[in-house]
């Protein structure tokens, strides 16, 4: 009966645990930007960047993404009407003048969406042949 007794105990203070850490890391959730690069010669990519932004949402627990362009703040990703949002424009070329907008983001990490032509300071680029 004692060792019934000591692994419920144990039992309901790891199940306190994982629910107490449940709450808190939903509460505080960290920023994730993922800036898209929309320049005209990225058009055939468009599918292969929504492709890797549905896995990472697939594969982020307990973090916010943001979504931007080379043009605008979009917003939230789990707020946003229709994923095609993101792609709806492509034309010009992409600079590293672009980015200028999120240097103020407090988002933990930073990453870009593109064919590589430029690499950002503190940016983890994705590139896209």
């Amino acid at each position: 009966m004692k060792r019934l007794t000591v692994f419920g105990l144990f039992l309901v203070l790891h199940l306190a645990a994982w629910a107490g850490t449940h709450v808190y890391l939903k509460q505080h959730q960290p920023d994730i930007l993922v800036v898209v690069d929309t320049s005209y010669a990225l058009k055939p990519q468009f599918a292969a960047m929504e492709r890797w932004i549905a896995h990472r949402e697939a594969n982020t627990r307990y973090q916010r993404i943001i979504v931007g362009t080379d043009k605008a703040l979009l917003g939230e990703l789990a707020t946003l009407k229709s994923r095609d949002a993101i792609f709806r424009t492509a034309f010009g070329r992409m600079s590293a003048d672009n980015l200028q907008r999120y240097e103020a983001t407090i988002a933990r990490e930073k990453i870009l969406l593109s064919d590589g032509s430029i690499r950002p300071q503190g940016w983890t680029v994705v590139t896209f042949p």
